[in-house]
């Protein structure tokens, strides 16, 4: 099979250089990995004030005029490479994304504008793609865009939040030249981009096998199962990897006292740190459970709430670190006062503070009512920190949970119902196998030894690649 697969990635983010979720973690890190194996790949996102004011030397590679929505304006783009690669990352200049909050509502314009300019990239820079890889509803017009010049390139469209369809009025897409006609369904004048950019690429993906089974029932679509289940040939779900020249307990700057597999000891250490500096009682013994999340229902804080008093009844000490909505941020400020010895909250988000945790915990609770992947688990695991978290998506995906009779594979601990005494029953499981320390060990090796690197991800994009250009 041809391997040199030419690849234009398309996203809002991208780290290091601008990052607000996920997505940011998947553009700094896939395509990476993607090159390593072949595959010529460039990057392509906005050129935000952000980027400018904090990374400088990018070179000016093309400065053209373009006309649209009936105005002239200038668009630049520069060139610049993903750290830690060979990998080009176009950034795409205009005044129109000079200041954005990419989930504003005003925003339905530059992003339409951002994918009418990702669209016409390759005759901007002279290269074109086999594949235009989509990711979100911020680049789910390419495809029309793309129709609309007869090009003979495929796309594959990413999901990472569903949620966030992207409806926009048909009065602004009119304004670049698309009509009514041109879109599978017109709901009170607004178009569902989301909806648009499932039926019209060649495939869908999604962040994890789970969840790509999960997104076809009425509970989790969004209102889209119509659309996702007419795609659902052509739609197949990839865990998203994780980067461990970043996370890495032996190498990682961030944390108290480095450790290895070899030394779990020292994982104690670190446990008591985060003890003394959260106001914990200092305790070894004590089974701490951490939480780094944005505070919000789908995250399970609602189920959580239910059974905090029980937890507190348990023994064991409780660190949440996050921010989000301010119910959740006013109750744990309240329960913090409450139960001082056993329970922190940390209303922020600090990096460094992040990795105390996941280095410090010995369990990490991810309660979630839904989790197209989820990085917190993961993470964890290659900490040595055992998850506790509710069997949805991505982590149904990722974590092997311990059954009465064999330890040996098992990683962590899953729940299925959605409730509070679910909840509770999962931990009191993880309690008890906490205080058998040969096993417990045993999962701790499990978990440190389990791949979830992006190189395997890396892989079953490649092989996708090959199926959507050569069939």
């Amino acid at each position: 099979m041809k391997k040199n697969i030419k690849i234009l990635f398309a996203a809002y983010e991208c780290a290091p250089f601008y990052k607000v979720g996920g997505l940011g973690d998947v553009a700094g890190s896939l395509p990476k990995f993607l090159a390593k194996i072949g595959v010529d790949i460039r990057i392509a996102l906005p050129f935000y004030k952000k980027i400018k004011d904090n990374y400088h030397g990018f070179r000016k590679i093309k400065e053209q005029g373009v006309s649209v929505a009936g105005q002239k304006t200038v668009v630049s783009i520069f060139e610049g490479r993903l750290p830690g690669s060979s990998v080009p990352v176009y950034f795409i200049d205009n005044e129109n994304f000079e200041a954005i909050d990419i989930f504003d509502e005003q925003n339905r314009f530059r992003f339409t504008f951002f994918s009418y300019l990702i669209a016409t990239l390759p005759e901007i820079i002279g290269w074109q793609p086999d594949i235009f890889h989509l990711n979100d509803w911020h680049t789910g017009l390419v495809p029309p865009f793309l129709k609309r010049k007869n090009s003979q390139a495929k796309t594959i469209f990413t999901i990472h939040n569903l949620a966030y369809t992207g409806d926009t009025p048909l009065k602004n897409l009119k304004q670049f030249g698309f009509s009514k006609e041109d879109f599978s369904q017109v709901d009170k004048n607004m178009v569902n981009i989301m909806r648009e950019a499932i039926l019209k690429s060649d495939f869908v993906t999604t962040v994890s096998p789970t969840y790509a089974k999960e997104i076809l029932t009425p509970e989790l679509a969004c209102g889209l199962e119509k659309a996702l289940g007419q795609k659902k040939k052509f739609l197949s779900g990839v865990i998203n990897g994780l980067d461990y020249s970043v996370f890495d307990p032996v190498t990682d700057r961030q944390i108290s006292f480095p450790y290895s597999i070899e030394n779990l000891n020292e994982k104690t250490k670190n446990k008591l740190y985060l003890q003394k500096i959260s106001g914990l009682k200092v305790d070894p013994r004590i089974p701490i459970f951490g939480m780094i999340s944005r505070l919000a229902g789908q995250k399970g804080f609602d189920i959580l709430e239910k059974s905090f008093d029980k937890l507190m009844g348990l023994n064991l000490q409780l660190v949440i670190l996050g921010t989000g909505e301010k119910k959740y941020e006013l109750l744990f400020n309240e329960l913090r006062k409450k139960h001082p010895d056993k329970f922190k909250f940390y209303n922020l988000f600090d990096t460094r503070l992040a990795s105390q945790i996941y280095a410090g915990a010995d369990i990490f609770l991810m309660p979630s009512f839904y989790e197209p992947c989820g990085l917190g688990q993961l993470i964890a695991m290659r900490y040595g920190t055992l998850p506790v978290a509710r069997a949805t998506g991505g982590l149904k995906d990722t974590i092997a949970p311990v059954r009465k009779i064999n330890f040996r594979p098992a990683n962590g601990f899953l729940f299925r119902g959605y409730d509070s005494a679910s909840l509770i029953g999962a931990v009191r499981q993880s309690l008890i196998c906490y205080h058998q320390p040969k096993r417990w060990r045993q999962l701790q090796i499990n978990a440190m030894k389990a791949d979830f690197s992006w190189g395997n991800s890396a892989l079953k994009y490649f092989n996708l690649y090959q199926r959507v250009v050569f069939g």
